[in-house]
C-alpha cells in the first residue's frame, strides 16, 4: 500500500494557499493535514500535527520562511521543507539551503512541478526547480561576501546584532549585556555602517540570512 504523504501548507496569500490545497487534495498519495498564514501560526501547528513535508512561503508577515527554519531547528522539528520562492527571494536561498531546506520551487511554476517536489522530498531526496537552480548557484557565489561582512563585525557587535535578531530592543540588549543605552546605540550604528544597510530591519534580515541569528547564545563568550 502506498504511503500517504502528510503536507502542511504555509503561505500568507489565502487564494494561493487554497489553490495549492485543492490541487493536492486530488492526489491519492497526498493529504494536507494543516495550513498556516505565517511562520508563527506554522510553529503552533507543528506542535499539534504530524507532517512529512512542509510547503513554506519564503516571504510572509510576522515570521517568514527564513526565520521559521531557524525556529524549527531550535524546536527540533523535522526539516523536510520545500521553500516556495519568488524570483526576488534569491538572497534568502543560501541560508535556507544551509538550514536544511530540501526543495526549492518557484511560485510561478505549475502544480505538476510542486507535486513532483513533494514526492521527491518525502522520499528523502532534494528537489530544485530548474529555474531556481541558477539563482541558487548565484547565491552561493555571493555567500563569501556575507562571510566577509561577519568578519568585519567585532565580537560585541555580533552579539548585539544577534539579540536584535531575537526581537530585543536597544534597552533590553543594554540590560542583558550590562551596557549603557548609548553604548548599544553606538554598536548598532557601527553594525549598520559595516554591513552597508540603512536600518535595523535590514540588519536583522542579514543576521538570519548569514546564519548568525540561528546560533545558540553559548556561541558568544561570557
Amino acid at each position: 500500500m502506498e504511503k500517504t504523504i502528510r503536507v502542511l501548507v504555509v503561505d500568507d496569500h489565502a487564494i494561493f494557499r487554497t489553490g495549492v490545497i485543492n490541487t493536492l487534495s486530488l492526489e491519492d498519495d497526498i493529504e494536507v493535514v494543516g495550513e498556516a498564514g505565517d511562520g508563527l501560526e506554522a510553529l503552533e501547528l507543528m506542535r499539534k500535527v504530524n507532517f512529512d513535508v512542509a510547503l513554506v512561503d519564503v516571504t510572509m508577515p510576522r515570521m517568514g520562511g527564513v526565520e521559521l527554519m531557524g525556529k524549527m531547528e531550535e524546536a527540533g522539528f523535522a526539516r523536510s521543507v520545500i521553500a516556495l520562492t519568488a524570483l526576488e527571494d534569491d538572497r534568502d536561498m543560501v541560508f535556507l539551503s544551509k538550514a536544511g531546506v530540501k526543495g526549492f520551487v518557484l511560485k510561478t511554476s505549475g502544480f505538476d512541478e510542486l507535486i513532483s517536489a513533494i514526492r521527491t522530498v518525502s522520499g528523502g531526496d532534494n528537489y530544485v526547480d530548474s529555474r531556481a537552480a541558477g539563482k541558487l548557484l548565484n547565491c552561493f557565489s555571493e555567500d563569501s561576501s556575507r562571510e566577509r561582512g561577519m568578519s568585519r563585525l567585532s565580537e560585541r557587535e555580533l552579539e548585539v546584532l544577534y539579540w536584535l535578531a531575537q526581537g530585543l530592543n536597544g534597552q533590553d540588549i543594554a540590560e542583558r549585556l550590562s551596557l549603557s543605552d548609548k553604548t548599544v546605540k553606538n554598536h548598532i550604528s557601527h553594525i549598520l555602517a559595516k554591513l552597508g544597510v540603512s536600518d535595523r530591519t535590514q540588519a536583522v534580515a542579514w543576521a538570519w540570512r548569514s546564519g548568525l541569528a540561528s546560533k545558540d547564545p553559548s556561541f558568544f563568550k561570557d
